[in-house]
């Protein structure tokens, strides 16, 4: 049941997320849902904030979601924590201890309603890692692809900036700083990790410091993944070769293109502008449950 915007009512909560960390979220709740409505969590990409996804998160729960939460991770925004912590922080702990933090807040909050999950970016990868897959009805990928420098459309420069550049900054001052192009101010163990999976061919599958690669074999639920096709980042081919981890997932993959005269790449597929064109795949299918109409699909495995 759609209701105007400003009936839904929004809540903060801090939620443990082990290790002594507490996480900020956010809770925008439909009282006028239906009693099958759903829970959604949106788990963001790297470095971005969780009101980045405000506007597209109350826009589901007016279009019937009972609930819709969004959140920072460990050492983003409201959920920094203390810095002198910084130094402990690896971008795994985001998928294996944050990400099913909130699964299962979200799930002894709603215990009656179904759960489904967006991620965006990393959101998505996170989804293999955390273990707690189980969790959900039904997930969606928006542009969640392998972060390795070569599959992207702008290879040398995605190797600069990461490579040098942010392996530089990291190391100089412990954090890279929001001026540096990657987001958010961000903690240096976290930028380092990252770096070395994106100058890695298969990305974090072969990495010896996350066995939990494992369970990418026990996602096995509907799991739309939603590529950009004018996102330098999540490439046809970068897409392909990240999603085959997803081998026992009901799997179906499509591409979305911008309208004319605008853009959607990597991030504005969440931005207000793109409500119209963007927004209705994504509510269609958590809300409902209803793939894609109208769009290219790929081949569940590439050529």
């Amino acid at each position: 049941m759609r209701v105007p915007l400003a009936e839904i009512k929004s809540s903060v909560h801090d939620i443990e997320a082990g290790q002594n960390w507490t996480l900020s979220a956010t809770c925008f709740r439909n009282e006028k849902s239906s009693p099958q409505a759903p829970v959604v969590l949106i788990s963001s990409a790297a470095a971005m904030p969780r009101g980045f996804y405000a506007a597209f998160a109350q826009h589901l729960a007016a279009s019937g979601a009972h609930a819709v939460v969004i959140y920072d991770y460990r050492g983003i925004v409201d959920s920094a924590g203390d810095q002198a912590r910084w130094h402990e922080l690896t971008m795994r702990d985001w998928a294996l201890l944050d990400f099913p933090a909130l699964a299962n807040w979200c799930k002894d909050t709603f215990p009656t309603r179904p759960l489904v999950g967006l991620g965006h970016s990393y959101g998505g990868q996170a989804l293999g890692l955390c273990g707690c897959s189980a969790l959900f009805e039904r997930y969606m990928t928006v542009a969640t692809q392998s972060g390795h420098w070569r599959l992207t459309d702008e290879p040398l420069s995605v190797w600069v900036k990461t490579q040098i550049i942010g392996k530089f900054l990291a190391k100089l001052l412990g954090h890279i700083p929001a001026w540096a192009g990657f987001g958010l101010k961000l903690p240096g163990g976290i930028f380092l990790e990252w770096a070395k999976w994106v100058n890695t061919p298969d990305y974090f599958m072969s990495d010896p410091n996350l066995p939990e690669v494992s369970r990418y074999k026990d996602v096995n639920l509907p799991l739309l993944s939603l590529g950009l096709t004018d996102d330098t980042w999540g490439t046809e081919a970068a897409v392909s070769n990240f999603m085959l981890a997803y081998e026992n997932a009901e799997l179906r993959r499509f591409w979305l293109d911008p309208i004319p005269d605008s853009k959607i790449g990597h991030f504005r597929f969440f931005r207000p502008e793109n409500k119209d064109h963007c927004w209705p795949i994504a509510e269609n299918f958590m809300l409902r449950g209803e793939w894609p109409e109208g769009l290219k699909e790929s081949a569940r495995k590439p050529d």
